[in-house]
């Protein structure tokens, strides 16, 4: 299980949460009595997740807990803040500091454990998605960039779950935010469509040809009527039919 601090400034809380993290949750714990050692604690033994007291001396929770989102190796480190009833309005401020969530005293043994292990099953619910988001950036960073620029959001999911296995698809609607895509991610593979605002699909293939990765891109035109026009011949390396586009571009780049 997981590697807990608990940083309360009573004895008698810090005894009761330690014992029933260790017996109930086979947790190892670490303690601190006040938010200043508690930082000294997370230095020195990296803690999973933190069980912070809102009220106590020489440094306060909130206080604490600000420290903590301030410094950028933990600010997603998971915070539950341990309040009095009466102190429920100090949860409303921190949740806008990202804590996990809070467990409120007096502590009564049968409800904290409950509570406990709600907090512990969305602490691994989170860590879970977030491991499976880097698996899926990782993926996608491996995977060969493809640009596609058209106004039609229904064309672009088809393209996505047609060419998304494969390629890592970068899309918009509008041809200013596409240029700029373009020259973040510098993608091999361009698709525009027809009638695209704020940048047409001509500007926007025009300034991709001048641009210094013009050589290394391949830029497809999907339009109604593929009629090839000498401009076209200039500014499009094939010309498309919307109607089997997606099929035609996935044969071409295989």
């Amino acid at each position: 299980m997981f590697k807990v601090l608990v940083i309360d400034d009573d004895p008698n809380v810090n005894l009761f949460i330690s014992r029933l993290l260790t017996k109930k949750f086979k947790c190892e714990v670490v303690t601190a009595v006040n938010g200043l050692e508690g930082l000294s604690k997370i230095k020195e033994e990296n803690p999973e997740v933190v069980f912070l007291d809102v009220t106590m001396p020489v440094m306060d929770g909130v206080e604490t807990l600000q420290a903590i989102r301030a410094d950028s190796n933990y600010k997603k480190l998971p915070v539950v803040m341990l309040t009095a009833v009466r102190e429920k309005d100090v949860v409303g401020k921190v949740m806008n500091m990202a804590i996990i969530d809070y467990v409120l005293k007096p502590l009564m043994y049968d409800e904290t454990f409950k509570r406990i292990k709600e907090i512990f099953d969305k602490i691994k619910e989170l860590q879970q998605a977030e491991k499976e988001a880097e698996e899926e950036a990782a993926k996608n960073a491996k995977k060969e960039k493809l640009l596609v620029v058209d106004t039609d959001s229904e064309f672009i999911e088809n393209f996505r779950n047609a060419l998304g296995p494969n390629y890592n698809i970068l899309d918009c609607d509008n041809g200013a935010d596409g240029m700029k895509i373009f020259m973040k991610e510098k993608p091999p593979i361009v698709c525009l469509g027809e009638d695209l605002p704020l940048l047409n699909e001509k500007m926007l293939a025009k300034k991709i040809k001048a641009s210094e990765d013009a050589d290394n891109v391949t830029i497809f035109m999907i339009r109604v009527n593929p009629v090839l026009t000498e401009e076209d011949k200039e500014l499009y390396d094939c010309i498309v039919p919307r109607s089997s586009g997606i099929n035609f571009i996935e044969k071409n780049i295989s």
